[in-house]
């Protein structure tokens, strides 16, 4: 046996006690003939068995003979007679010193044991106190309901994009959307869990894993079924922030949305990939002042794009910068407001046509297939971006396999506000959020390159004129929430009711809300719905959402969910 170099101290702390203490005890009840105390005879067993140096013991018993010393001092007591060679005596020390001195070497070590994580049953080390552990759970039944005049078929182009290309003049029809037919009791499930780490000197970093069907940017919900196979895990966060003074933070890594937003521009489960400054200077004791500005790439263009060429393409990737300004008012307790204005800025995300493309040559790829979308969902114009010449030899009928892209570019403006109050002590919150696509221009869906005959969606239906077709920049949604809006206590509760409204090319589709008109842009109606707190961790909600197309063919989707859910 051995005692470490870090238990060391510690170790000789309590064996003194120990020794000091018995020896105030013996002294109480044998005052006369001296004889060897038991603890002393231990502390020469332990020299015996190697556990302790003789050096060590001797320093023990010096130590234990100095504490009894000062304690005679405190008291006043006589003079001790002069004990045998060998042997220890101490005169009698008082029940309420023995107790005061008992008490103050107790705190002593327990303090140190505390510090050193030494003496603490089933204590950690250290670094874990600096882990916090975070985590989510949701188990809902969900259900579609199409209504029976919607239009039939209607081509689903993100599908399109992620299979294809597409052959214009194939036998087979392209991919398409249900429009017509119910899907009932859907199970789905999503499982969060995280770990932040404190790093020290007010770095930190987290990470979070996450459920999920595929790799979309917008859901982490995992459909059950699928012959119980087992289910995947995604990396859904990892970042690295560090905060140099009380009121900025930087953050870079893949990260939780930094921007005071609404489902209405991104989805809820939406996290960003780049690096972000945030800023949060309180002015008064009421005012506050905050602001974020972030570059985040979307999609960069692949180093040998592309693959078959041996000159390649000059890089076109694709990013999003934005920056928000905002404020909070606290009005007293129990009322507060907030006000963010933003700007979205996203390059090189509007489709290019490309250069004439020689396909019945056995060319697979023409110059622009990057320009079109990683990941769309439905409502934003688009355009076949591939200018495919003829084949000489069947010039009425040749291969045209095709990939879409957006009509426009998408610089959002954005201004939001919250207001938090009470009525009768309930909590109610009142949110509106409005945007606008700075950069659309009608006309930009006619410009040389895309042109009537390559539009491809958001016309009247079975009407391809310039007339018909119909687009807009503007988005808008409303929502009240009385109750807490989020339950931390069984009893608590909550109803919210909200109507949203968004043009086809308000913002990007790809990263919409996925639940309102199943995804994407070019829908308006309304959501209601509900939460009950069961246990400060669980809660139950129901939610209801009745929408429809804003342009074009009809397309009306309700959606009806219910869910349990659990934080931890």
């Amino acid at each position: 046996m051995t005692i470490g170099k870090a238990r060391h101290r510690p170790a000789r702390a309590i064996l003194a006690a120990a020794i000091g203490l018995a020896i105030f005890a013996g002294s109480a009840h044998a005052q006369s003939a001296p004889s060897d105390n038991a603890t002393i005879n231990l502390v020469r067993l332990l020299v015996k068995r190697g556990v302790l140096t003789q050096s060590d013991a001797d320093g023990l018993i010096a130590q234990a003979n100095a504490e009894a010393a000062q304690a005679q001092k405190l008291v006043g007591t006589a003079n001790a007679a002069p004990a045998a060679p060998g042997q220890v005596r101490v005169t009698y020390v008082p029940e309420v010193v023995r107790n005061q001195i008992k008490d103050e070497l107790r705190q002593e070590v327990v303090a140190q044991a505390r510090t050193e994580h030494w003496a603490e049953p089933g204590k950690l080390p250290e670094w874990l106190d600096r882990i916090s552990w975070s985590g989510d759970m949701r188990v809902r039944d969900e259900f579609h309901y199409y209504d029976k005049g919607n239009a039939y078929p209607v081509v689903d182009f993100a599908q399109l994009n992620r299979t294809g290309p597409y052959d214009l003049n194939g036998a087979n029809p392209p991919p398409l959307l249900n429009t017509l037919e119910n899907r009932t009791n859907s199970l789905r499930i999503r499982a969060r869990l995280g770990v932040n780490v404190d790093l020290g000197n007010d770095v930190t970093a987290g990470i979070r894993i996450g459920t999920g069907n595929d790799n979309n940017p917008v859901s982490t919900t995992q459909t059950l079924g699928g012959g119980l196979a087992k289910k995947d895990l995604w990396l859904d966060q990892a970042w690295l922030a560090w905060k140099p003074t009380d009121w900025a933070q930087v953050i870079g890594g893949r990260m939780p949305n930094p921007f005071m937003s609404t489902d209405l521009v991104y989805s809820n489960d939406l996290n960003f990939d780049g690096i972000v400054g945030k800023f949060n200077v309180p002015v008064t004791d009421e005012i506050g002042a905050f602001a974020n500005v972030g570059m985040f790439p979307i999609e960069y263009q692949a180093d040998d794009f592309p693959s078959q060429q041996g000159i390649k393409n000059a890089s076109r990737d694709k990013w999003m910068t934005g920056a928000q300004l905002g404020g909070t008012w606290r009005f007293n307790e129990d009322t507060q407001w907030k006000l963010a204005l933003a700007y979205y800025r996203f390059d090189h995300m509007r489709g290019e046509l490309s250069s004439p493309c020689s396909i019945y040559l056995g060319v697979n790829f023409c110059d622009t297939d990057a320009t079109r979308s990683a990941f769309m969902q439905k409502g934003n114009s688009l355009f076949l971006i591939r200018d495919i010449v003829p084949d000489p030899n069947s010039p009425s009928s040749y291969a045209q396999p095709q990939f879409v892209g957006l009509v426009y570019d998408y610089h959002v403006a954005d201004v939001n506000t919250q207001l938090d109050m009470k009525v009768a002590d309930t909590p109610l919150r009142l949110e509106a959020d409005y945007i606008r696509n700075m950069a659309y221009h009608r006309a930009d869906a006619f410009r040389p390159g895309v042109g009537l005959n390559r539009l491809v969606n958001n016309f009247g239906a079975g009407d391809f004129s310039e007339n018909t077709y119909k687009s807009g920049p503007v988005g808008w949604m409303v929502r009240a929430t009385l109750g807490d809006v989020n339950p931390h206590a069984a009893g608590e509760w909550n109803v919210a009711l909200a109507y949203k409204y968004l043009q086809p090319d308000a913002t990007l589709d790809g990263l919409t809300d996925t639940d309102f008109h199943l995804g994407g842009t070019n829908a308006k109606g309304f959501i209601l719905g509900g939460s009950y707190g069961i246990s400060p961790y669980a809660w139950l909600s129901a939610r209801y959402f009745n929408a429809k197309e804003v342009f074009g063919p009809p397309l009306s989707i309700d959606v009806f969910q219910l869910e349990m859910n659990a934080r931890f």
